[in-house]
């Protein structure tokens, strides 16, 4: 293992958004560290590239002993990350009346406690200059009916980006957050079949290319954020949305 390559650790791998994010940071060298609760998925990813390139790391993101085993076992194989990008999340369309408290809890633990539990968990290892790049959602600053514990939950993470950003710019360490609109994942198959309408549809309304995403779309920006390239960017919101906010 070369200690020249980067070391990035990406929480929610074996998502669509994941996966496409790791495709792109080996496409530029870096070493990456993968996080899910499927085991099985997270092997078949890692078996997919070059060995020492893809490591997986199973586990819980919404536990915090989690965490700090896996901080531990990182700063001991590697020493310390350059990136941290917690892509982790759920998504529920549920009306208010429909959203229980249980549901409300495991969606504010899964997309903005896990990001909470990893930034301060994974801040022994993270080195000067390293990047860490939260997803987020448009839906953290429109209003957005039928999703009232995903939108808030994607606030918070705005927040606390920009909360960390401040914090730990004393210390090189940059916080951006990257707020898309419907990618094509299953969160997006989960929308369509919960509103009776395709995917297609659902993109038709957005102005450039009247249609949703990619996930190499939102990874390309990703990636871009936690990079050298975006050195004077910290808590930035970044929107990658196909104009449809500001529609």
């Amino acid at each position: 293992m070369s200690m020249e390559r980067k070391i990035a650790f990406v929480t929610g791998a074996a998502g669509g958004l994941g996966k496409a994010v790791i495709d792109k940071l080996i496409s530029e060298d870096y070493i990456v560290l993968i996080n899910d609760k499927d085991d099985k998925e997270l092997e078949k990813i890692a078996n997919h590239y070059s060995a020492g390139s893809v490591y997986p790391y199973s586990f819980d993101v919404t536990s915090e002993e989690n965490w700090k085993l896996v901080s531990k076992k990182v700063k001991k194989d590697f020493g310390s990350l350059d990136v941290l990008l917690n892509i982790a999340g759920i998504f529920k369309i549920k009306t208010i009346e429909e959203t229980s408290l249980d549901l409300w809890y495991s969606t504010m633990e899964v997309n903005a406690t896990s990001a909470f539990l990893a930034l301060k968990e994974m801040l022994p290892v993270l080195k000067k200059g390293s990047s860490i790049v939260n997803i987020s959602s448009i839906a953290s600053f429109l209003g957005s009916k039928n999703r009232i514990a995903y939108a808030a939950s994607k606030g918070a993470v705005a927040s606390l980006t920009k909360a960390a950003a401040i914090e730990l710019a004393p210390r090189q360490i940059r916080v951006n957050s990257v707020h898309p609109a419907y990618i094509q994942t299953q969160m997006a198959d989960h929308a369509a079949d919960a509103t009776d309408r395709t995917t297609a549809e659902m993109g038709s309304r957005i102005p450039l290319y009247q249609r949703i995403s990619t996930p190499e779309e939102v990874a390309d920006v990703v990636v871009f954020a936690a990079s050298e390239k975006a050195r004077f960017m910290t808590g930035a919101e970044i929107v990658v949305d196909g104009g449809q906010s500001v529609n």
